[in-house]
């Protein structure tokens, strides 16, 4: 074949498979925060390393067929798939990721460019194109540092036109934090404050980042409103501090301190000392409304006291300002009382177990600090429906359906074997993969969980093979069946084998999803 039609071949079949990779790659780069160091940690872990272009390149090479590469990667090219339609989370092309995609495959190309122009024709040739390819999420990575100074700038910009949004009507700001429970916690707080005391502002769910905040206040802030309710997340120590430098709050509510995310912190106290740096952000003539049945939240009430420090939970030998307490559980909610400032209070709200009724009390507790009628805030409780899939009770003809797939913690999972178990029906069905980012303790902690559900499950589908034996260990120490284990690669075989085995009146906990980060092993 003429050297420069094979050089052209090459050319756009190196553009389109890379195109196609790129888009692929950039999906985790983006669920990793566009953080280089956990991107790159993430695809050695996973061995998210190319395969098909790969064996393509090095048949190739072997066999000493030019045009095989050449033509080859066009055709691979078309079999990848879109990560802006395919995927648990899918690509999101804001102008950032534009900006990463394009300087990371420009690098790409050029450099593809020089291989096949000025090197080819034989093995040696082949080999660097498997390195350029193997070397995607490296470009990737290498344009997240090149553009890092002007994203800076860019940041900058922003955080100061949010700062002087907020600063013109100057709401009184309350930060949430903790392990768990931020996000329930920050929409009913964020409803219920707007139904009883006055305009309120609050970003959807899963905003809880500086910039993501910022976008929202830039894009939706809305003159006159008195309330603004700020979930914030710890990313490392430091990131609450930062987001409350840019939002400085006038109240606070600690959810809890615990183990989700010990991956990444390395210990509790780490922990600790992240979720504290709200505490610390709150003006001592504020309020600090902290979980009293959460021995890190109470430490930090102490260590961080206010002119207004307060107690929720539901463990009545606490001492505690405010305490709430199930009364019955039905699929359609729950009924509660709650004993505040000395008066017992009765309540329903629909949403079901503990963690649940905990965000309530503290969710009650700031909302009645802050001026609230106590019996208002209840009524309004009866509205705040729970969160897409945190514990959710749907019936599906005679089946019923527990989505607690969000994500889980010991806590949590705990508390969805309770309901399942408080629900009436004839088989008890947990379909789950465990928990994850709990570092030295995961395993610890799922083979808990397992032992606990043995306790409570007829059958256990134990999805993926991150947790798969310390679950399964659990259960069987749990006296549970192995003849009642099924184990599923993959959430959608998971679905499949139950849909197969559902029975009228079977009760079944969908608890936790892991996120594509954990499921990438087909995808490359």
């Amino acid at each position: 074949m003429n050297d420069s039609v094979f050089v052209v071949l090459l050319l756009i079949g190196s553009a389109l498979f890379a195109y196609k990779r790129f888009l692929k790659y950039l999906r985790f780069l983006q669920q990793e925060n566009y953080l280089p160091s956990r991107f790159l940690k993430w695809v050695w872990n996973q061995r998210a390393f190319d395969r098909r272009a790969t064996l393509l390149l090095i048949s190739t090479a072997l066999f000493r067929i030019d045009i095989l590469g050449a033509i080859g990667l066009s055709i691979l090219s078309f079999f990848e798939k879109d990560p802006r339609k395919s995927g648990k989370l899918t690509l999101k092309m804001t102008k950032r990721a534009k900006r990463i995609f394009g300087v990371g495959i420009s690098l790409y190309l050029g450099c593809a460019f020089l291989w096949i122009v000025f090197y080819k024709g034989d093995f040696v040739f082949w080999l660097g194109q498997i390195l350029l390819i193997q070397a995607i999420p490296l470009f990737l990575s290498l344009a997240c540092y090149m553009l890092s100074w002007e994203e800076h700038g860019r940041q900058k910009q922003f955080l100061l036109e949010a700062k002087q949004i907020l600063k013109k009507s100057n709401p009184l700001i309350i930060g949430i934090t903790g392990s768990y429970g931020k996000t329930s916690t920050k929409e009913a707080l964020g409803q219920i404050l707007q139904v009883t005391l006055g305009p309120t502002f609050w970003p959807p769910m899963g905003v809880n980042t500086h910039m993501g905040i910022a976008k929202e206040v830039r894009e939706n802030f809305k003159k006159g409103t008195k309330f603004a309710v700020m979930e914030i997340g710890a990313y490392w120590q430091g990131t609450i501090q930062r987001v409350c430098e840019f939002i400085p709050p006038s109240a606070a509510v600690i959810t809890g301190v615990g183990s989700a995310h010990l991956e990444r912190f390395g210990s509790l106290e780490n922990i600790y000392l992240a979720k504290s740096e709200l505490a610390a952000a709150v003006p001592q003539e504020g309020i600090l409304i902290c979980n009293g049945d959460n021995p890190g939240a109470r430490r930090m009430a102490k260590e961080y006291p206010k002119k207004t420090t307060l107690l929720y939970g539901l463990e009545k030998n606490q001492e505690l300002d405010c305490l709430i307490s199930p009364l019955d559980t039905r699929i359609d909610g729950t009924r509660f009382t709650l004993e505040w400032q000395g008066k017992e209070y009765r309540g329903f709200t629909p949403q079901l177990g503990k963690p649940a009724l905990s965000n309530l009390a503290a969710v009650f507790t700031m909302a009645c600090t802050l001026g609230s009628n106590p019996e208002y805030v209840l009524a309004a409780m009866h509205h705040v429906e729970p969160i897409e899939n945190r514990l959710q009770a749907r019936k599906q003809g005679k089946v019923v359906f527990l989505r607690d797939a969000y994500n889980s913690n010991p806590i949590g999972f705990a508390s969805a074997l309770e309901v399942m178990l408080s629900l009436p029906g004839k088989r008890r069905i947990l379909m789950t993969p465990g928990m994850i980012e709990l570092g030295h303790l995961q395993a610890e902690q799922n083979k808990a969980m397992g032992k606990l559900a043995a306790s409570v499950c007829d059958l256990v589908l134990i999805v993926n093979e991150e947790n798969r034996k310390s679950l399964s260990e659990g259960l069987l120490q749990g006296g549970f069946s192995s003849q009642n284990v099924l184990f599923c690669n993959t959430r959608q075989n998971a679905f499949q084998q139950l849909e197969a085995l559902l029975r009228e009146e079977d009760i079944v906990l969908i608890e936790n999803d892991l996120p594509d980060l954990y499921e990438s092993y087909e995808t490359f």
